[in-house]
């Protein structure tokens, strides 16, 4: 398997005789080769940081296995599973919708913004993973949280209409205990969208 996107190339490997996943960052070729190496270096040391942030504290994300700044390449633990986006098709969607809400809600409450949560950055298995940290970054920001969500309900709608899977997101997001001023932060974000719809 291999998926080039716009942030990095990903692709199974195997690491010490096991499955893994490689990440290598693409280099941006319209920047100076310094200024590009420096901030290639600096994506993935935040990328890294942020990674064994959540590991350290218990969160499900895949286990790193080898950071090689150098070459831009990060290995990482394969994770068998489907992508959140296939499991919303199933009869169990609304325990995986709940189990993701609460997964977002303790990412946030570690102040790490995810940066790009749709349902194809999440694994299921015998849990929710969440995967793809490439975009994200350190924040207490409630309006950087609140993207955050707006990401994975556009996401939702996009692609699961059928399910009304907004209200059970956002129920389950509620239950931590500083929610509310993120889903004030929401409201706010959805209203200046419509907003600009409106004015064209």
């Amino acid at each position: 398997m291999m998926f080039r996107g716009a942030e990095a190339i990903v692709e199974s490997v195997k690491w010490n005789g096991q499955d893994a996943i490689s990440k290598i960052r693409n280099p941006r070729l319209y920047r100076h080769p310094a200024l590009e190496k420096r901030l290639v270096r600096e994506r993935m040391r935040s990328e890294v940081r942020i990674i064994e942030k959540l590991i350290s504290n218990g969160l499900a994300v895949p286990s790193l296995y080898s950071v090689d700044i150098a070459n831009s390449q990060i290995i990482m633990e394969f994770l068998e599973g489907m992508t959140l986006e296939q499991a919303l098709r199933n009869k169990d969607f609304e325990k995986n919708l709940v189990d993701t809400a609460e997964l977002l809600a303790s990412i946030h409450s570690l102040g790490v913004i995810h940066g790009d949560p749709t349902t194809s950055n999440f694994i299921v298995n015998e849990k929710i993973h969440a995967i793809d940290f490439g975009l994200a970054g350190i924040s207490e920001d409630d309006e950087a949280r609140a993207s955050d969500l707006r990401v994975l309900l556009e996401s939702l709608d996009s692609h699961h209409s059928e399910i009304s899977g907004r209200d059970i997101f956002l129920k389950a997001y509620s239950n931590w205990t500083h929610s509310s001023s993120v889903l004030e932060a929401l409201k706010v974000l959805e209203l200046r969208g419509r907003y600009n719809l409106m004015r064209g």
